[in-house]
């Protein structure tokens, strides 16, 4: 066993403050993949955005016939209502075309199609996913502030604002954070009074 004030010198000791450094470097590491996994689900919502404004090639109309409740995966009841897909150029119409929410029978539901999925094209469709958009981007904030100050999640994030506020990142998360925040309550709230 070795000694303790002999402990540095030894070169089976561990150097010192290689924890810190290794903490560090995973944190880093970890705001990465934050990053790049939010820019994954801007993109995602930006897309599913556009579509739901009606920026997509194969919309048209759903009729609904009826309606039925059934279980979600999540255990939830889920309201899924059955119609005739209407494409709006002109082809021959599709039956058991199901769209999830209420409707009431023989009401025409605007929708785009992709693959057998119907989801509505509406102002409502829209500010959500604008929403999550936004979310998203609060997301990589987050993983800026890790990637740049190398903060461990473990610690409070008062820490991490301290350190960046000396840097050269102050500005840009700042408005990072403002952007992310206002869009976020704004499509939240379209999204709420929209039809």
């Amino acid at each position: 066993m070795a000694m303790p004030e002999l402990l540095g010198v030894s070169p089976f000791a561990p150097p010192p403050g290689s924890g810190l450094w290794t903490s560090r470097l995973k944190a880093r590491a970890g705001g990465v993949f934050i990053v790049l996994i939010g820019l994954f689900l801007m993109e995602c919502a930006i897309s599913d955005a556009a579509k739901a404004a009606g920026y997509v090639s194969d919309q048209g109309t759903v009729t609904i016939r009826h309606c039925r409740i059934s279980r979600g995966a999540n255990g939830d009841d889920e309201t899924v209502c059955a119609g005739v897909f209407h494409p709006a150029d002109g082809s021959a119409a599709l039956a058991n075309a199901e769209i999830d929410g209420q409707y009431v029978p023989g009401e025409r539901v605007k929708v785009y199609r992709e693959a057998a999925k119907y989801s509505p094209v509406s102002m409502r469709s829209f500010w959500s996913r604008v929403t999550f958009f936004f979310l998203a981007l609060l997301g990589v904030t987050y993983g800026i502030v890790m990637t740049v100050v190398g903060f461990n999640p473990k610690d409070r994030f008062a820490v991490a604002r301290e350190k960046i506020r000396g840097s050269v990142m102050a500005t840009p998360v700042k408005w990072l954070l403002r952007v992310g925040g206002a869009g976020t309550l704004t499509s939240f709230l379209m999204a709420c009074v929209s039809p």
